[in-house]
C-alpha cells in the first residue's frame, strides 16, 4: 500500500561514508602517510636497443636528436659502433622489428637515421687517436666487420692493434660480397680510413696459415680470428661441376673486383638469402635475365625484406617451391636446371616449415647458374679441440679453448649479418680486455650489467665506464608496448627511403637507395617514443594532484616528495614512456 500524500520520506543515506576533515594544511597533515605503494623513476631498456646485435644505444641517440644535439648523437653512436654509414645502408635492422612504434603507426626508420649520422661522421674530421696505454699487442686476423669492430674498440681501450688481411684491400665481405649499388666503395673506404685514424693499423696481403701462426703468436699477446665464411656450399646434385655453374659468392667477388663475366641471356640463381638477391640484381645489371629459384615461399625467404622488394621492383623473376635436382646441358652447353616441385610440411627443429617434394617437376632454362645456398668457414688451420659443428667453438666473450686466442663472426657460426659480426667483434674486444686485465691482476667490471636487456648485446661504453647518458636507477628490463601511453602521441606515418630507378644503360652500379634527406631523417627521429627513459616531458608533474613532484636540484630529473605523495599512481599511468613504476612502500 502506498504512503499517503504528504507523508515525509526519510532522507537517503549518503553515497560515500563519512570522512575525516582536517582544519590544517597538508604542510602539517602529511598525506603521504596514507599510501602503501609509491612511484619510482627508473630507466628501462627500449626494445630497439635490445634488438640491435651491435649493441647500439638507439634510444640514447634518438633522445639527443630530439634535443637538437646532432653532433652529440653522432658521438654516442660512434662510441658503440665503428661503421654506421655502412650499416645504415646494408643492415637487416632487427632493431626496427622490436620498435614499439611498429604497433602504433609504423616502426621508426632507425636505419635511415643511423645512415644520416654515419655520413655526418664521415664528413667531419676524425678525432685524434689516443696514445696507447697498454703494452699488450693484439693481432686481428681478417678485416671484415667483426675484425674491424674488435680492432676499433680495442684501440679505444688503449691497445696497439694490427689487423692482418690477406687481400690487397681491407673490408672483407663488405668489399667482396656486397655489390656497390648497395654499398658505394667511397663510403666503405671512408669508413675504413676513419677506423684507421682511431689508432688501428691495417696490413694487407698478409696470409695467416698454420705455418705462420706460431711466429705471429710470438709477436702478439692475443689473436682474434675473424676470417669469415667464404667457401660456397654444394647442393650434391647431378651436373654441379658443369661449366656455367658458379658459386654465387665467387661471382660477386669477381664483379666487385671490377670484372664483368659473360653470363648469357638467362641466369638462374639458387637460394633465397641476401647473397641470392645480390647475385640476381648484379646479373640484371650485367644485362642478363635473372630468375631466383627457391624451395620455400616468399614469406620464408631469409633475405632482407627491402632487398626482396628491390629485386621485384627491378624486374627479377622468382620461382618458389622448387628445388634443383640436376643441371642439364644441350649441345655441350649448360641449358638449365631440372627442379622438383615442393610443398611446405610441418616445421622442423629450426622452427621453419620443411619443404617436401610433391612428385611434380619443372625445368628452368638458364645459360648460367649461380649457387647462393650458403657459405662455410675455412677450418683447416684450426686444431680439432676448438672446432664444433662446422665452426670454431667460443665462449660468451669469444675466447676459444686455446687461451688468449679468440674468434668471432661467421667463423664461429654466428648469424651471417653485418650487425651480428659487429656485435661479435665488440664482445671479443671486451673479452680480450677482460682476459688481459685479469692476467695483469687488475680488477674488471661486472659483466652482468653490460647487456641491453636480458638478451641484448653488450655496451662497450658501460664496460669502459664511459656512458655519457644520465641514467636513473637503470634496470635491464625491456619496455613492452603496453607500457607506452599512446594517448600522448600523434599518428605520424613512417618516412620511406628514396629509391632511384635502375640506370642499366648509364650507371648500373650507382647507389639505388638514397635513404632520407638530413631534414627528413631528423623528422623521423622525432617519431621515436624514447621508450623507458624519462625525457623531462613534465606530464608527471602536471598530472600530480598532490603537487608532490618537482624538478630536481641535484642533477637528476624530478623529485617526488613522499611526505605528500598518496601513491595514487596517476603519474605512472600518464607517463608516455613507461619510465615510472609503482612499488610497495618500504621496498
Amino acid at each position: 500500500m502506498s504512503e499517503p500524500i504528504g507523508t515525509s520520506v526519510p532522507p537517503r543515506r549518503p553515497a560515500t561514508p563519512p570522512i575525516a576533515v582536517s582544519a590544517t594544511t597538508t604542510e602539517v597533515n602529511k598525506t603521504g602517510a596514507w599510501k602503501y605503494i609509491r612511484p619510482v623513476y627508473h630507466d628501462r631498456v627500449a626494445p630497439c636497443n635490445q634488438g640491435c646485435p651491435a649493441g647500439v644505444d638507439v634510444e640514447g641517440y634518438m633522445a639527443l636528436l630530439r634535443e637538437g644535439k646532432i653532433d652529440e648523437a653522432a658521438e654516442l653512436l660512434a662510441l658503440e659502433h665503428p661503421m654506421p654509414a655502412v650499416t645504415g645502408r646494408v643492415c637487416n635492422h632487427p632493431c626496427e622489428s622490436g620498435c614499439n612504434r611498429g604497433h602504433f603507426d609504423g616502426a621508426v626508420a632507425i636505419h635511415a637515421v643511423e645512415r644520416m649520422l654515419g655520413d655526418r661522421l664521415l664528413a667531419a674530421a676524425p678525432p685524434a687517436p689516443a696514445a696507447p696505454t697498454r703494452t699488450e699487442r693484439v693481432a686481428v686476423v681478417g678485416s671484415g666487420p667483426a675484425g674491424l669492430a674488435c680492432a676499433y674498440h680495442l684501440a679505444a681501450m688503449g691497445y696497439p692493434v694490427d689487423v692482418l688481411e690477406r687481400e690487397d684491400r681491407a673490408g672483407g665481405m663488405l668489399r667482396q660480397g656486397i655489390p656497390e649499388y648497395r654499398l658505394p666503395r667511397d663510403v666503405l673506404d671512408a669508413q675504413i680510413r676513419r677506423i684507421e685514424a682511431s689508432g688501428v693499423t691495417i696490413h694487407t696481403g698478409v696470409q695467416v696459415t698454420e705455418a705462420t701462426l706460431p711466429e705471429i703468436r710470438s709477436r702478439y699477446s692475443v689473436i682474434f680470428f675473424a676470417t669469415g665464411a667464404y667457401l660456397g656450399r654444394l647442393l650434391g646434385v647431378e651436373g654441379e661441376e658443369l661449366p656455367g655453374v658458379w658459386q654465387g659468392l665467387d661471382f660477386l667477388r669477381r664483379v666487385n673486383a671490377g670484372l664483368r663475366p659473360p653470363l648469357g641471356e638467362r641466369v638462374a640463381v639458387i637460394g633465397g638469402g641476401n647473397t641470392a638477391m645480390d647475385c640476381a640484381r648484379t646479373a640484371l645489371r650485367l644485362g642478363a635475365r635473372p630468375i631466383v629459384v627457391y624451395r620455400r615461399t616468399r614469406d620464408e625467404m631469409p633475405a632482407i625484406a627491402e632487398e626482396i622488394e628491390d629485386a621485384w621492383r627491378e624486374g627479377v623473376e622468382f620461382v618458389f617451391l622448387a628445388a634443383p635436382t640436376a643441371f642439364r646441358t644441350a649441345d655441350g652447353l649448360l641449358s638449365g636446371v631440372a627442379c622438383a616441385r615442393m610443398k611446405l610440411a610441418d616445421a622442423g627443429p629450426d622452427g621453419r616449415r620443411r619443404p617436401v617434394a610433391t612428385g611434380e617437376s619443372l625445368f628452368v632454362q638458364a645459360d648460367t647458374v649461380l649457387l647462393a645456398t650458403g657459405e662455410d668457414p675455412e677450418l683447416e688451420p684450426w686444431p680439432e679441440e676448438v672446432v664444433r659443428g662446422g665452426a670454431v667453438a667460443i665462449d660468451e666473450w669469444g675466447e676459444t679453448a686455446s687461451p688468449l686466442v679468440f674468434a668471432g663472426g661467421d667463423v664461429s657460426g654466428d648469424e651471417r649479418t653485418v650487425a651480428r659480426a659487429l656485435g661479435a667483434g665488440k664482445r671479443a674486444a671486451i673479452g680480450i680486455d677482460r682476459a688481459l686485465r685479469r692476467r695483469a691482476g687488475v680488477a674488471t667490471p661486472d659483466t652482468s650489467a653490460l647487456r641491453w636487456g636480458p638478451t641484448g648485446a653488450p655496451s662497450v661504453a658501460r664496460w669502459r665506464d664511459a656512458d655519457p647518458v644520465l641514467r636513473v636507477a637503470p634496470l635491464n628490463e625491456v619496455v613492452p608496448f603496453e607500457d607506452v601511453n599512446t594517448a600522448h602521441f600523434q599518428l605520424r606515418p613512417r618516412n620511406a627511403d628514396r629509391h632511384a630507378a635502375l640506370d642499366a644503360a648509364g650507371a648500373p652500379f650507382a647507389e639505388v637507395n638514397g635513404g632520407l634527406g638530413d631534414d627528413v631523417a631528423l623528422v623521423e627521429a622525432g617519431r621515436c617514443f624514447n621508450c623507458g627513459v624519462c625525457n623531462e616531458c613534465e606530464l608527471c608533474l602536471i598530472f600530480c594532484g598532490d603537487v608532490a613532484i618537482s624538478h630536481s636540484h641535484d642533477g637528476g630529473r624530478f623529485d617526488i616528495d613522499m611526505n605528500f605523495c598518496k601513491g595514487c599512481g596517476v603519474c605512472a599511468a600518464e607517463c608516455p614512456r613507461g619510465a615510472i613504476s609503482m612499488t610497495r612502500e618500504g621496498l
